[in-house]
Formats: C-alpha cells, structure tokens, sequence
C-alpha cells in the first residue's frame, strides 16, 4: 500500500446530516447510512446544525474531541464543511451521498443511491491522504474547498442552481446552463499564477468560465479537468474565453466526457497559486460561493483526508 493509502479502524463516528434533510427523502437516506454503520459495531453521534455556521462549529467540535471518522451524510457543500472542520487533522471525512451534484462522491468512487454501500466504505477504515484548496478574498477569511474553486459563467450558473426549487439532481444544472448560457458575456480576467515562485506568470484575457480544480468534475458529472490529480499539489487550470454562442453550444455536451480539453478557446495549465481578479464575477467553490472577486487560491497538499473504497487504491 502507498504512503498515500492507510488502513484505520472505524469505531466512532459523528454523522453530519444536511438540516435540510428533515424527513424527506434525505433523512431517509441518513437513517439507512446510520444504521448500515451501527450494523458494523461502530458508534454514531449524529450532528445537525440549524444552519451552515453551526453544523461546522459542531463538527470542529467531533474532529476536536477524538471521533475515528467525521461522516457527511449530504452533497458537495455538507462535504465541504466538513472538510474545513478536518483540515490538517488526521480525522478523515467519509461520504454518504445525498445532494444535487455529489461530485465529491463521484471522484472518490463512492457509491450513490446506496447509503448501505456509502456505509460500508467508511467501515473499511481506507484512508487517502489528498489535497485541498484554500481560497482567500481580498480582506476577507480563508476558505478551505476540496473540489473546484470556478469564476465566471460557471459560478453564475451555481448560484442559480443553489437558488432553484424546480428539478432535482444534475438536471439543475442543466436547466440552469440553458437559462444562464445566452445572456452571459465573457469578462476581462487577470490571473497571476504562482507569485513570488520561478513559475510566476500574469495572463489578461477575456474568460467565460473558469475552473481551479483538484478534483475532475462540478456541475453533476461535468468533467471540467479531465485530467485533475487530486494528490500532486497542484490545481488543474481550465478556462474558456471568448467564444461564439453556437459553437460553444455545440460543444458544450462534451464537457461530460472531458473532450472539450484540446478544443481551440479552452487553455489548460497547472499551478500552486493564483490570484483571480475580474469585474462582476463571484467566485464559488464546492458548490457555495466564496466572495466577489479578486481571490486568491492555493493549494493545501496533503491537507486532506477520505475513507475510500478498496478499488481507489488498486487504481492508483
């Protein structure tokens, strides 16, 4: 097994449950994970805040108080909290899907729609040690993400993803490319990438959307950086610029498969920093916004840990 995979045994867990499961359809699926878990001997404490601020203040109080494993039972945005209460610990986060996009699960190789599944990852106490992101805004508090930190048309769409009540799954986000997509315009970015180190380098263009990821995909499955190592220190940089409306349009589907890299008017590259700095643009990362631009960006190697399945080791 490399360094990078450890094995750890799993015998207390704090579950942190969406607070707007309820008991819909979500708390259906946290009390089949909970129970599948108590099936393996394991202790749960289960945690729901009454919001976002209080459900990371109670898991910064189970990373803090010895749990064996800090447990999301959500999507993309309960991940992420939990990851900001697990940064630089030894407590790894484990998944049982349960959001609109669950892209952190997908990379991961989580099961979905199978909270038993989901359950029986995390009792197999595999361990990978990965990166993260941290995103700073200018004044403002660092905010940790283990996804894709994205600005432009990309985090327009989010937010109105975040804000609809019609649809359910990536169907959202599908919807809300199509009402976003014609009325976007491209806006002038300068991105600084790795200040202060020999790679540094300044880039003003225009960008209809842009991706720093660690992970591969956003958006339910849309694979933006096909080619994102989630453990090599580095982000993976996409971003579009200014595109006609029909050929962007005619290439869009591709972005599921990851063939639109290559594609002229999408620039790939790799980096440790970058600062982000546009007009009218907010930056949002794991599926929540951060702050209007600018922001800067770096990456955290190593900082994170997930319980993963067995084949995420014999993949690697």
């Amino acid at each position: 097994m490399s360094e990078r995979f450890t094995k750890r045994r799993i015998t207390t867990v704090a579950l942190l449950v969406n607070p707007a499961a309820g008991g819909g359809a979500r708390g259906r699926v946290a009390d089949r994970g909970e129970a599948r878990l108590r099936s393996h001997g394991i202790e749960v404490t289960r945690l729901i805040g009454a919001d976002a601020g209080e459900s990371l203040a109670m898991a910064r109080r189970a990373v803090a108080g010895g749990v064996d494993a800090l447990v999301v039972c959500g999507g993309d945005g309960m991940v992420s909290l939990a990851v900001r209460a697990q940064v630089h610990t030894e407590v790894p986060v484990g998944i049982i899907p349960a959001g609109t996009g669950n892209d952190l699960a997908r990379d991961y190789g989580i099961p979905l729609g199978d909270p038993e599944a989901a359950a029986d990852v995390v009792a197999a106490g595999l361990v990978e040690q990965v990166d993260l992101g941290q995103a700073t805004p200018d004044g403002g508090e660092p905010q940790v993400f283990a996804s894709i930190l994205c600005a432009g048309m990309d985090s327009r769409i989010n937010r109105k993803v975040n804000e609809m009540r019609l649809l359910s799954g990536p169907l959202r986000y599908v919807l809300a490319s199509a009402l976003e997509f014609p009325f976007y315009r491209p806006r002038r970015f300068r991105m600084t990438f790795d200040a202060g180190l020999p790679t540094e380098e300044v880039v003003e263009t225009e960008v209809l959307l842009s991706a720093f990821a660690i992970t591969r995909s956003y958006g339910g499955d849309m694979k933006i950086a096909p080619h994102a190592d989630r453990a090599d220190g580095l982000f993976d940089v996409v971003y579009v610029g200014r595109i006609s409306k029909l050929r962007f349009a005619r290439h869009f589907p591709k972005i599921y498969s990851g063939r639109h890299v290559g594609l002229d008017g999408v620039v790939t590259r790799r980096c440790r920093t970058v600062r982000i700095e546009a007009p009218d643009v907010e930056a949002f990362a794991d599926g929540d916004p951060v702050a209007p631009l600018p922001v800067t960006a770096e990456v955290l190697p190593g900082a994170g840990r997930f319980l993963v399945p067995h084949k995420s080791h014999q993949s690697q």
